[in-house]
């Protein structure tokens, strides 16, 4: 394995910047951590180091954890540098899969990231110990925070690659061969971690960002919901799936945001819903410039447009369409009964400046395209309407919400995800790790918590259970006036795959859910290019990604890759 995760991953941890208000940025040169993490202080900044790792997987876009799925698939890949380049080979494999390869940039990306969290975690565990002034109470609850947080990695390393090694030591030397364990071994070494972490953090806190109770509960409901569908779980996992969500509901921490736009807004991130967040507050970026890219790869290019501009960012901001909704995510909501569609999507666009479509004036502020509710009947006499009180709409119909490439037939314009967007942030510039929103990152709120334990009951076989779980959330998500209850007979779990797509669209989660569910196939259905690059439908390999070629090239001793790459 490459001795980065060993060596260089530790020095990495080194880069000391923070989270938010609890944590201050701090860079460090020429020491290492023997001579450093010897005092509660550093020993501090070491534990907040293991926070900031999390930037690192998720701080340019969301490339693993989006693309290939039934409702994001790729849309015209942002240039950097000055070329397209490597940007549309990793796309196009991770969406498309069937040239997907070991060699893949995203795929290494996430695997080192992953391992040098996991190395700084293991750094302040062994550490924690030997450190003087540090008092016993405080000692344990960091050391279940960092659990928490190495717990986490090994779900996403699990999930993506599957077995591969545990590695719990402090690593100061070189090491050129691991083993990887069993899938079940690493779910027992996370549940491990996670039931020592919930013995010792605190139930709330007043560091808004530090791992608690309800954080340590969400995880373990989402672990054991996951092991239970695996050959060496079982039903007993669901029930402590459903356990650990209904204590988190029980607790009264957390509630639900009365609105579901509100959960989004970009001056409203420490909110009530809010479970476990990656912080990207300006003040503690590294640079005091890179955050994160998740405002602006879920758009198209509405800056080439006559009305708009390059540069502008605190209407619409350069908004690309890397990430791009297919059809069929539009399609889950009832527009007139769910609030959730105006909430997550922007389907109206208004001119930023004066300008002109050929020799036709453009005033700032005219409406300039318009997208009609898909499941809503919008009429020619409508059409005209429109167009009579905006002479300079572009009206595009459903129809049309689709890539203009591969002879696909649209016109790459479509209601773009909206609720990310943050005034703020600049543009990236010709580096892609360069990216400038400094919104949260929200890793669990409370409405998931819900879903959670509804899948949960669902596979226990209590449908009543389960819809009352969903419809926890479907009523806040109803327009005033409007019911989205559903029965027990509405309950299966493509339900709760198109209620999870309807409430966590872009956050994240989508191929954790199909690969947690054994449900890619509604990718190959569903995502259009997915679809046409794949006749014969999904094949069992796509459920793993491949070990980096760089990680194989590496091992003295040989290191296996998955099934069929």
């Amino acid at each position: 394995m490459k001795k980065t995760i060993y060596i260089a991953m530790l020095a990495a941890g080194m880069t000391l910047t923070s989270c938010q208000d609890f944590l201050t940025e701090e860079n460090i040169s020429g020491v290492t951590s023997e001579n450093f993490y010897t005092d509660a202080a550093g020993f501090e900044k070491l534990v907040n180091s293991c926070y900031s790792s999390m930037r690192d997987v998720y701080e340019t876009d969301p490339k693993l954890f989006c693309w290939g799925t039934d409702i994001i698939t790729r849309g015209e890949i942002e240039p950097v540098s000055g070329t397209v380049g490597d940007r549309v080979v990793r796309a196009t494999q991770l969406n498309e899969y069937k040239t997907l390869s070991s060699d893949n940039s995203a795929v290494e990306e996430l695997f080192s990231n992953l391992y040098a969290g996991i190395q700084r975690c293991n750094t302040a565990i062994n550490k924690a110990t030997g450190i003087p002034d540090l008092s016993e109470a405080t000692r344990n609850k960091r050391i279940g925070e960092v659990r928490f947080i190495r717990a986490y990695y090994y779900y996403l390393l699990v999930e993506n690659f599957g077995g591969i090694p545990i590695v719990k030591e402090e690593i100061n030397t070189a090491v050129t061969h691991f083993v990887p364990n069993t899938e079940q071994e690493v779910y027992d070494f996370m549940l491990e971690d996670l039931g020592a972490s919930l013995g010792s953090v605190d139930a709330t806190t007043a560091e808004f960002g530090r791992v608690t109770q309800g954080a340590v509960k969400h995880l373990l409901s989402l672990v054991h919901l996951t092991r239970g569908y695996k050959s060496f779980g079982g039903s007993a996992d669901f029930t402590k799936a459903a356990q650990y969500a209904e204590e988190v509901i029980a607790a009264g921490t957390y509630k639900l945001v009365p609105s579901f736009p509100d959960v989004f807004k970009s001056t409203n991130q420490q909110n009530s819903e809010i479970i476990f967040s990656i912080q990207f507050d300006p003040a503690s970026l590294k640079n005091k410039t890179i955050g994160h890219g998740q405002n602006i790869v879920f758009g198209w290019r509405i800056f080439r447009e006559p009305g708009f501009y390059d540069g502008e960012y605190q209407t619409y901001s350069r908004r690309t369409s890397d990430f791009m909704p297919t059809q069929f995510l539009y399609t889950l909501y009832n527009t007139a009964k769910d609030g959730r569609y105006d909430g997550t999507f922007l389907s109206k666009f208004y001119a930023v400046k004066d300008d002109k479509i050929g020799n036709s004036p453009i005033k700032k502020g005219d409406l300039r395209f318009y997208f009609p509710y898909p499941d809503q009947p919008f009429t020619a006499a409508d059409s005209a309407a429109l167009k009579q009180a905006n002479p300079n709409v572009e009206i595009i119909r459903f129809d049309k919400w689709k890539q203009d490439f591969q002879g696909i037939g649209g016109v790459l314009k479509f209601p773009m995800i909206n609720k990310f967007f943050d005034p703020l942030a600049n543009f990236p510039g010709n580096n892609e790790k360069a990216y400038s929103c400094t919104r949260d990152i929200y890793l669990f709120r409370f409405a998931e918590t819900y879903l959670l334990a509804a899948e949960a009951y669902f596979k226990l076989g209590q449908k009543d259970k389960a819809a009352e779980k969903l419809n926890v959330v479907r009523q806040r998500a109803a327009v005033t006036g409007q019911s989205l209850n559903i029965t027990a007979a509405n309950v299966d779990i493509d339900f709760i795959l198109d209620e999870r797509a309807r409430e966590l669209a872009g956050e994240y989660k989508r191929w954790l859910d199909l690969k947690r569910t054994h449900r890619l196939d509604r990718a190959f259905e569903h995502n259009p290019l997915t679809k046409l690059t794949n006749p014969g439908g999904v094949s069992e390999k796509y459920y793993l990604r491949p070990i980096p070629q760089s990680v194989i090239d590496r091992d003295t001793e040989g290191y296996p890759q998955n099934s069929e790459y």
